[in-house]
This record gives C-alpha cells, sequence and structure tokens, in this order.
C-alpha cells in the first residue's frame, strides 16, 4: 500500500482504494468546480501554482515546523517558535500560491520534551541553548528532514514534478540542505527568512523578552542561523 500506510499521500480516502497514486477514474478524484483556482474540471491537482506575468510558475512558500509545545501552546518566552508558525501560515495566506507546512514531531531540536525541560533548567543556571544540549550528551541539534522530504516528493514539489522547486520559509542553512536530499529530490528555488517580528516592527509586535534575544543571538553565533 505504499505511502498510505506511512502517513504521506495525496487525494481522498474511500472505501476500497489502496494506493497513494491518482485514480485512472477521474470522477473518484476530481475536485469541487465550485474552486475559484481549478481552470480544467479534469486537472488532477487541487491547488496549483499561479503563473507571473512572464510565464514563469511561482514556486510554493513551505514551511517545514518542528514541534514546540512550550513556544506554541504555553507561548514560552524563551523561543519564537510558535511565533514562526503563526507567521509561516499568515504569508502563505497572503501569497497568491498559498504553500504547504510540514508539521515534525521534533520537540526540543529533536531530544524530547522531557530532556528540553532539562535544558531549561541548564539555561535558567547560565548555559545557553547551544550548551545545554551538549551537556546533556545531546547534539546541538538532533533533527532530521528525510520524511519532510518525502511528503514533498509526494505532494508533487519533487525533482520529477512538472513544477520543480520551493521557496523555504527558514532561518537555517543546513535545513535547506537537509530538505533537498543527498540526491536533491526537492529544489529549493528560494530561502525566505524568518525574521522576528519583534525586530521587524520596532517591538510593537511579537514576543520581546531578554531570553527570545538571548536565544537568537545564540543561533546566530553558533548555530550559523541568518535572521535576514
Amino acid at each position: 500500500m505504499d505511502r498510505m500506510i506511512r502517513g504521506a499521500y495525496v487525494g481522498r480516502l474511500r472505501p476500497g482504494r489502496i494506493s497513494s497514486r491518482y485514480d485512472d477514474d477521474d470522477s473518484a478524484e476530481k475536485p469541487s468546480s465550485a474552486s475559484p483556482k481549478i481552470k480544467d474540471p479534469g486537472e488532477e491537482n487541487e491547488s496549483l501554482p499561479e503563473e507571473s506575468a512572464s510565464g514563469e510558475v511561482k514556486a510554493p512558500l513551505v514551511r517545514i515546523h518542528s514541534e514546540c509545545y512550550t513556544g506554541e501552546t504555553a507561548w514560552s518566552a524563551r523561543c519564537d517558535c510558535g511565533e514562526q508558525l503563526d507567521e509561516a501560515a499568515r504569508l502563505m495566506s497572503a501569497d497568491p500560491t498559498g504553500g504547504v507546512i510540514i508539521y515534525l514531531r521534533q520537540e526540543g531540536r529533536g531530544i524530547g520534551l522531557g530532556e528540553k525541560l532539562k535544558a531549561y533548567n541548564l539555561q535558567d543556571l547560565g548555559s545557553d541553548t547551544v550548551e545545554a544540549n551538549l551537556l546533556l550528551r545531546h547534539p546541538a541539534d538532533a533533527r532530521s528532514y528525510g520524511l519532510a522530504t518525502a511528503m514533498l516528493v509526494d505532494l508533487g514539489l519533487g525533482i520529477d514534478s512538472e513544477n520543480v522547486g520551493i521557496r523555504l520559509l527558514t532561518n537555517n542553512p543546513d535545513k535547506i540542505r537537509a530538505v533537498e536530499g543527498p540526491n536533491r529530490e526537492v529544489i529549493v528555488k528560494e530561502r525566505v527568512p524568518m525574521v522576528p517580528l519583534a525586530w521587524s516592527t520596532n517591538g510593537e509586535k511579537g514576543i520581546r523578552s531578554t531570553e527570545v534575544e538571548g536565544y537568537l543571538r545564540t543561533k546566530i553565533g553558533k548555530m550559523g542561523h541568518l535572521l535576514s
């Protein structure tokens, strides 16, 4: 049953379906004719990227987001993860091509919630976010993106698709290489920076705290993130 049993597939579930590929029968997978983006009722893809005035297809926005319970649910003052997730959704809603958010269960840069809370204790004692992970014998960043790459390929955004390339919302240059994969299964045409709202609005919006500022400085200085 290929990717259906692994959780990444395209189309609609229905009784008797055993493949993640589109059916030969258009009626089984045909999108609603009420959608304003559909140009041909027989098209399989429900949301195709729009073309620019020059005729070039604009690559869709993509955000590969790792779970952060403390930042997204508890709105911790130690990170801007919740703000990044909300901002990614806002940017996609305002973009004619829309976008894709892939949400990965990689809490605490891959070390899990329990270990992350231990790292918070070490930060209270003076360590930064990288030092805390290393003191706990974890990598500074233990995340992987192979599953995200496979999902993008399944969504028709891979190298073998008609519309090749994505615009990746990230400040992490390592993520670009990881998402593209060892054989460049996905092409990142453009990196779109996620500038903290407090920086872009001069403190009028977004999270602003001593902890967040220190966290962002560490990501720039020790992890090579590009916040512009």
